[in-house]
């Protein structure tokens, strides 16, 4: 069976030790180089997974032969360069959500992979989680007839280092966990979203340099009403980062779905309620998935348009809330 070699680059996003782990584990793909701009968690990094070739400037690594795919997982900021380095150099890339922080940068990386005809997979895990896909098997065999409104929470904790900082993330919680349940929507109607009415605060944590909490309301082309809780409400002692909990209402059903409720409270020798999740594994699909489109020359899942098409939600969000008014999509 032939192997696709990967790379990771930068760790500075917390769901890459999790891809990392991920690699380890399938006999299809194996992580040969860790790329990182922070030294020290480059060094912890590969000591924990075992890598030996390491580079702090991601050119040298990109320069290798024996690289057929990158998983990029930086800062948001940092996702355009890399991604377009990665393209240029003829590498298939997995890029973490969101796809970038502003639609220009978005563009650059698409035109760029479109040109060198490489893959380019967004992180949306949640079209690889069991009980989302098999919500998506659901509408589509009609079991809730024609679909007319959307619920969705993506809720969480603050997941702190840099997750704040407006010029390394382009925002809080609106940037973070918009465009998880936004994606889930577009992918289960089929459908554009057309105007976005977003109310923004930061009222949980007034330390932050960015808000904390948001409401968002969708209509999609089709009449489609959707809404996103994307907060950052859940408290910094919460046994688990958050939630993606969907409500479809349609003509013929009602279909709700807690993606993450398959777990076990534990409470044990006086230590405080632990969460231990028993659900299915969706950064593994993800990554087994995008393995058969590189080897089968297919379709990832969710494409770089499925990602600019989320961050353009979030960022008509933002100027929603600055003006207060609906935006019309597309922004450009």
């Amino acid at each position: 069976m032939k192997k696709i070699r990967f790379a990771i680059l930068s760790f500075a996003h917390v769901h890459a030790w999790s891809y990392a782990r991920v690699l380890r584990q399938l006999t299809e793909a194996e992580l040969v180089a860790i790329y990182d701009d922070d030294l020290e968690r480059l060094k912890r990094a590969a000591e924990l997974y075992g890598v030996k070739d390491t580079y702090a400037d991601y050119r040298q690594l990109l320069k290798r032969n024996d690289v057929d795919a990158v998983i990029i997982a930086s800062e948001n900021a940092k996702h355009a360069e890399l991604t377009i380095a990665s393209a240029e150099a003829g590498k298939h890339i997995i890029v973490e959500k969101p796809l970038a922080t502003t639609l220009e940068d978005a563009e650059r990386m698409l035109k760029a992979v479109e040109k060198a005809g490489v893959k380019l997979q967004q992180a949306f895990v949640m079209r690889y989680h069991d009980a989302t896909v098999a919500v998506k098997r659901m509408l589509d065999d009609g079991a809730a007839g024609k679909i007319l409104a959307i619920t969705t929470t993506n809720h969480g904790k603050f997941p702190g280092l840099w997750f704040d900082d407006p010029k390394l993330a382009g925002g809080g919680a609106v940037m973070d966990h918009t465009v998880h349940t936004t994606d889930l929507m577009r992918w289960y109607t089929g459908d554009e979203v057309e105007e976005v009415y977003a109310s923004i605060g930061r009222n949980i944590r007034s330390v932050l340099r960015s808000e904390d909490c948001a409401l968002i309301s969708l209509k999609f082309r089709s009449g489609v009403i959707g809404s996103v809780d994307c907060s950052w409400s859940r408290h910094d002692s919460w046994p688990i980062w958050g939630d993606v909990y969907l409500a479809v209402f349609g003509t013929e059903g009602y279909i709700v779905v807690d993606a993450f409720r398959s777990c076990i409270n534990l409470v044990s020798n006086g230590r405080p309620l632990t969460w231990h999740y028993f659900g299915p594994d969706a950064d593994t699909n993800m990554i087994k998935d995008f393995v058969r489109a590189v080897l089968e020359d297919g379709q990832p899942r969710a494409t770089g348009l499925d990602g600019y098409k989320a961050l353009e939600v979030a960022i008509a969000a933002y100027e929603s809330d600055r003006k207060n008014v609906p935006v019309k999509l597309p922004l450009r």
